[in-house]
């Protein structure tokens, strides 16, 4: 996941009608009478709009009371969500080896295993659980298998660098040789180009079983950064062309306990721009969400740098993208406080001068709601603007929006991308290259590119 648990418990409470808000709060603060009453009018069924169950809920938020209490109430063990996991698949990823006991347990056969062992497997190598995936095997579930992009578990171990996990398959019988080899040569790593129609980005080499987002390469083409979740925390990782061949993807900035994600690069990339739940003093808890970067030097890189109070504030700042100026776009929950709370995330940008931003101004109506605005992208020529809306009337739970400069210099009415970008997952972190040619951008958790031909199409109605 892009953000934290408490984060995405929050943005989906946040997106759910007052009754559905209800209940699932109430699981989550683990209020047993609360979803009792709330379940004589909601169905023990419900999901919220990422298809996630009640007991999704009590696993993912520790409510073992909870938990019980729904079993007894007779609620379906392994309800899919929108991305096909169950339960299970909430324990594992929370390492909750008790709810996973209780979950195998509660099973009226080894079904389970045929049809989502798999995918747990690979889940608890990503987070490198070597009891989980002792347990899976134990279980029944096969170490030859192939998923759906041809990786088995061993080859994900290799690619994880999960190596106490490989030693242990291996013991169990899996098979180097159906390890395979992914190199990546030339421009754009060697991929067939994209036309209208978006193509999953370098498979098995940047878009694989982790969960991967907000991607840029440098101008040249020869650099490329991109942000991973990693047992739920993010780090930002880096691969370069070196004699025709792009390097193994290496962690550039990642720490123990701050997250860093949604890379970009500045005008002349001589600095790297992320967010990151970094102390101000590197050391101390992690606080909100800033805008920081790093400055290149003789030996590489520094170590992160705020972007100062005034970009950042007491909310959360997210992503970041530069016109051919130096003007940075962004957006931000903690600039315009309303009715006593902060208000939802809106699109700003700050001028460069003389080394310093300047405050922020926000955008007007026609890019700017009542709902969630993030994740801009904003064109070096400010011909165009992209970026990510919650709002009504899309295809999933995030859109990406285009709006266009206006020969007046106003910002045209922000559309929908369309069916062609959008699906009923989450699509944001919207870049295009230096060279204008390719949008690329994050759905379901892989970097996803196409063609800005599109954009045409979206000019002209």
């Amino acid at each position: 996941m892009r953000y934290s648990l408490l984060i995405v418990i929050i943005f989906l409470l946040s997106h759910l009608s007052t009754s559905a808000q209800s209940i699932f709060n109430a699981v989550c603060q683990g209020n047993v009478n609360k979803v009792d009453s709330l379940l004589q009018h909601n169905p023990l069924d419900i999901k919220d709009d990422r298809g996630r169950s009640l007991l999704h809920w009590a696993v993912g938020c520790q409510q073992e009371v909870i938990f019980d209490f729904l079993i007894k109430k007779g609620i379906p063990l392994n309800q899919e969500d929108n991305q096909e996991q169950i339960p299970m698949h909430v324990a594992i990823r929370r390492s909750d080896t008790v709810s996973f006991g209780k979950l195998q347990q509660l099973q009226p056969d080894d079904t389970w295993v045929n049809q989502y062992g798999m995918s747990l497997l690979v889940l608890a190598i990503l987070n490198k659980n070597k009891p989980m995936v002792a347990k899976l095997t134990e279980a029944g579930v096969e170490v030859n298998q192939v998923n759906e992009r041809g990786s088995t578990p061993l080859e994900v171990a290799k690619r994880t660098e999960a190596n106490d996990i490989y030693k242990l398959l291996l013991s169990l019988g899996a098979d180097e040789s159906k390890i395979r080899i992914i190199t990546m040569k030339g421009k754009y790593m060697g991929q067939p180009p994209p036309t209208l129609t978006p193509k999953l980005f370098a498979p098995n080499f940047i878009s694989t079983e982790e969960s991967e987002f907000g991607s840029i390469f440098n101008a040249e083409g020869t650099e490329f950064y991109y942000g991973v979740d990693v047992n739920g925390k993010n780090e930002i990782r880096y691969s370069q062309i070196i004699n025709n061949q792009w390097s193994k993807p290496k962690a550039i900035l990642s720490h123990e306990r701050y997250g860093y994600n949604d890379p970009f690069l500045s005008p002349n990339e001589d600095r790297l721009y992320c967010i990151s739940n970094r102390a101000l003093d590197g050391i101390g808890k992690r606080k909100d969400i800033d805008i920081w970067y790093i400055e290149k030097n003789k030996k590489g890189w520094s170590v992160p740098i705020n972007a100062g109070s005034n970009i950042n504030s007491e909310g959360n700042e997210y992503y970041i993208s530069f016109t051919r100026e130096g003007t940075m776009y962004f957006s931000s929950n903690g600039k315009a406080p309303k009715k006593g709370k902060k208000a939802d995330h809106d699109i700003y940008y700050a001028n460069f001068v003389n080394g310093a931003f300047q405050p922020p101004v926000i955008l007007g109506s026609a890019i700017n709601t009542d709902a969630y605005e993030a994740d801009v992208f904003i064109a070096p020529d400010e011909s165009y603007i992209i970026f990510c809306s919650t709002r009504e009337g899309g295809f999933g739970r995030g859109d990406l929006y285009i709006s266009f400069k206006q020969a007046e210099g106003n910002w045209s009415k922000a559309a929908n991308m369309g069916k062609a970008i959008n699906t009923s997952e989450y699509e944001y972190c919207p870049f295009v290259t230096k060279d204008g040619k390719y949008l690329f951008y994050t759905s379901n958790q892989d970097i996803y590119w196409v063609s800005t031909a599109i954009f045409d199409e979206l000019r002209e109605k």
